[in-house]
């Protein structure tokens, strides 16, 4: 298992995915701004770091609301949750 890594993320613009989600990494660690807005959350930046996460082969494991601002957020790797068949 790869070592994990852990960001912040307050903007969408904030984010590498290239290098926070690498192939060679099973698990990374974020915390999001979940920002309120008028007594609700606004989820935008959470979702479009999943979708990302997503698309770079991680899915979201787990999730904890932080102090009201933050979602801690584990992804796990794809690869590191589907067991891969040997090789032939």
């Amino acid at each position: 298992m790869s070592e994990p890594v852990s960001g912040v993320v307050e903007r969408i613009e904030d984010l590498d995915t290239g290098t926070v989600f690498a192939p060679h990494r099973d698990q990374v660690i974020l915390a999001v701004r979940v920002t309120p807005v008028f007594n609700a959350l606004d989820l935008t930046l959470i979702t479009s770091v999943i979708d990302a996460a997503n698309q770079a082969g991680f899915s979201l494991a787990r999730e904890k609301l932080f102090r009201d601002e933050w979602l801690l957020c584990v992804f796990d790797s794809y690869a590191a949750v589907v067991p891969q068949p040997p090789p032939t």
